[in-house]
């Protein structure tokens, strides 16, 4: 092989991890051969350089200490003599995996993701309990979860955010880190912690991109598709995806009831036919620009378009022991459009001595449109038609929220690094909820149900974290956080409905020790909030029948939670322990009846106080050549007691759930996936989700060309449902049943 003293414009430059060869940075040389890589924590490294017509070169080990301006020796690239066949090493990620303070999915390991939702993928995370009736996660038990999308907050309510998880493809999905207790950083809002989506993006030098594409029928159809492209360079940089959903899939709602008053004992039932279909647009589009090798600029915009639509046709029945009974049948025609767009400023510069200053600055706005009309047709016993009403809702809601960020860390000695920030948080909206009854041909608004709110909510936040390392087993992390909140909730009646001003200090702790190379300890600590939402606290109203509807309440205050985390690993082997106290916790759709009206409100309500312990085991076993499994064991115990009217209300639960996926290679490039989950029942608030589960199947065939074909059937047996009951203490019964 010939070889030549000169320098090589526009060679591919990357910088490896010493131990494991992972990617960390990469670069292209200029037309004199240069090449800079800037911002590089320290560590062990190599650097791999290559270009067409060239071998592959590596440097020696480089050991990046404190340096801040480091100069690597030439690396020489010979001319290759002839071409050699393509050697693909491929190690595939372990489904879950443990990192400090959190659980990782590694999303692309699992096949039957193939065509999902990530609302499906997180219905299989450990810990992660997805309710499809009401629109909401919760996490290890607790509903106050925050998502997050590569690290920024989505500031919606958690409804929405389910919506726009629902529309969002698995297949854009790099990683979902769940964090229960987050560190001193994060903002302190939400006592499960917080769930983290990774969005894809190639790192690799060049122009990268990747095309997804799912079709599939179940009582409806439903399609995705998504793209992902990037373009990486030495000074600067895009990236970018956008997906589209369709969801069409029929549901049955049951609810029952039953209660005794006075007089006579009342059954009430209401069975609904409902045909929503979801259409979901999601889009994202970054940059990072290198203005110097010590300063990047950056910028984001994403955003989505979410609408659903659907159509319930429902039967309600009221049987009374004395009075006569009656039937009520609804027809029902919903509308939800939620659109939102982003757009981030950053700024990071690293100083000469290793100081790193980021900025950022983003601005978030949304509207939410919800018109919503009934047209219900009253029957007596006799199957007579007594009476008919039509009744419309419309609901206007856009937000405003700008938020400004700046965080500074600095090296305070050799093994300790001090991290410090402010941040504000500024939030606007209103609410227009206009209700109307249509009389003879006139639309009349109905005082009762109509509402103009508005709110303001300011949270000024402060942190400092100091992260010790002690060597390369051990290291420590203590941190404080301060916020400081002022909300307002005023409507067009009356000023002032909410208005609390409060501030409070939450720490954070984490320990971490590597026995050695197969064992590892952690443990963690943090005192979290979980504020009201608009949606819970303001007035509104959706009926499921006229007897039924869901209402919020002003009166709600927020969660205090204590929360201590252990986790124990061995291999892939993962252990966790936890044990949260809150006070003030909410719980949402809480039935509220009044016998002398039969209706019943579902609002969401305060409980005094919630104990949580909760264990969680992952058990991978790599059977052999062809079989991997990957086991998801936990169980939990919980006990909340409130003051209700006739005294101390406390219930105790203990239960579980299992999630397990078994792996199976066969030749060809041909994989089998087959996947199970059971979750037993679980208190929340006066009633309990009674158990459910599924089973899925996923079929995949891999090609030279790194595509890939899945099949997957999801819900095999159609056992996840979800069902309710209400507890034995309640003064009247309440049961029911949702089915996807």
């Amino acid at each position: 092989m010939d070889t030549y003293d000169y320098g090589v414009a526009f060679a591919n430059v990357l910088l490896l991890n010493h131990e494991d060869s992972s990617f960390v940075k990469g670069a292209v040389t200029d037309e004199d051969g240069y090449y800079a890589l800037a911002n590089i924590a320290p560590g062990g490294y190599i650097i791999e350089s290559y270009m067409i017509g060239f071998s592959k070169s590596y440097s020696g080990m480089i050991d990046l200490k404190t340096e801040t301006n480091l100069e690597i020796d030439p690396i020489i690239l010979s001319e290759e003599s002839q071409e050699l066949e393509e050697v693909v090493i491929k190690a595939d990620k372990p489904l879950y995996e443990m990192e400090m303070g959190k659980m990782v999915v590694n999303v692309p390991s699992s096949i039957t993701s193939a065509g999902q939702s990530v609302i499906d993928v997180l219905e299989k995370s450990p810990g992660v309990f997805i309710n499809r009736q009401n629109n909401t996660l919760s996490l290890n038990g607790k509903g106050g979860v925050i998502v997050l999308m590569n690290g920024k907050r989505s500031r919606m309510p958690i409804d929405a955010v389910y919506q726009m998880l629902e529309g969002l493809n698995a297949g854009d999905i790099e990683k979902i880190e769940i964090m229960s207790v987050p560190p001193a950083k994060y903002d302190a809002d939400g006592d499960a912690g917080f769930i983290n989506i990774v969005m894809k993006r190639s790192e690799e030098v060049g122009t990268n991109g990747s095309v997804m594409a799912s079709a599939g029928y179940a009582s409806g159809p439903r399609a995705a598709t998504s793209i992902n492209l990037s373009q990486q360079a030495r000074n600067l940089s895009f990236y970018g995806n956008y997906s589209f959903n369709y969801v069409d899939q029929q549901q049955e709602l049951n609810m029952y009831r039953n209660a005794t008053t006075e007089t006579e004992t009342i059954t009430s039932g209401s069975e609904a036919e409902r045909d929503p279909n979801r259409m979901t647009h999601n889009f994202q589009f970054g940059m990072d620009y290198y203005i110097t090798d010590k300063t990047v600029i950056g910028g984001l915009v994403s955003g989505y378009n979410n609408h659903w639509r659907m159509n319930s046709i429902t039967t309600a029945t009221f049987d009374y022991s004395v009075s006569e009974d009656s039937t009520v049948l609804i027809n029902i025609n919903e509308n939800n459009h939620w659109r939102h767009l982003m757009g981030n400023l950053n700024l990071q510069h690293t100083f000469k001595n290793g100081q790193m200053l980021n900025l950022n600055l983003d601005y978030l706005t949304y509207d939410n449109s919800n018109p919503t009309t009934y047209e219900n047709r009253y029957f007596d016993d006799q199957e007579t038609l007594v009476r008919e009403e039509n009744n419309r809702i419309s609901k206007e809601t856009p937000r405003d929220i700008w938020v400004g960020k700046v965080d500074y860390s600095m090296n305070l000695a050799k093994k300790v690094t001090m991290e410090t920030g402010v941040k504000g948080t500024f939030t606007n909206l209103v609410n227009d909820i206009i209700f109307e009854e249509k009389i003879g041909e006139d639309w009349i608004i109905g005082e009762e149900f109509s509402n103009y709110a508005d709110l303001s909510e300011n949270i000024l936040a402060a942190f400092t974290t100091f992260m010790i390392k002690f060597n390369d087993k051990t290291s420590l992390s203590a941190g404080l956080r301060y916020e400081h909140t002022t909300t307002i909730l005023n409507t067009e009646e009356e000023k002032g409905v909410v208005d609390r001003v409060y501030g409070d200090f939450f720490p954070t702790l984490f320990f971490s020790r590597k026995i050695n190379e197969n064992n590892l300890l952690q443990f963690s600590y943090g005192r979290r909030i979980t504020r009201p939402t608009y949606n819970e606290l303001a007035p509104f109203v959706l009926f499921m029948d006229p007897y039924t509807y869901t209402a919020g309440n002003a009166n709600l205050l927020p969660t205090y939670t204590h929360s201590i985390r252990g986790d124990y690993s061995y291999k892939n082997f993962i252990f966790s322990f936890q044990y949260s106290h809150d006070n003030n916790v909410i719980f949402r759709f809480q039935p509220v009846y009044d016998p002398e009206t039969n209706v019943m409100v579902l609002q969401t309500d305060n409980v005094d106080r919630r104990e949580t312990v909760s264990t969680t085991i992952t058990l991978p076993f790599h059977v052999n050549d062809w079989w991997e499994m990957q086991n998801n064991l936990s169980g939990n115990w919980s006990r909340i007691a409130t003051r209700l009217e006739r005294g101390m209300y406390t219930r105790n639960q203990s239960g579980f759930q299992i999630n397990t996926t078994q792996t199976f290679r066969l030749p060809r490039k041909f994989t089998i996936e087959l996947s199970g989950f059971y979750i037993s029942p679980t208190i929340n608030g006066y009633f309990n989700w009674l158990s459910r589960g599924f089973v899925n199947l996923g079929i995949q065939k891999e090609f030279k060309n790194d595509g890939a074909l899945r099949f997957a059937c999801n819900d095999i047996f159609e056992t996840s449902q979800m069902r309710w009951d209400s507890a034995n203490e309640t003064n009247f019964s309440f049961h029911g049943n949702i089915k996807f």
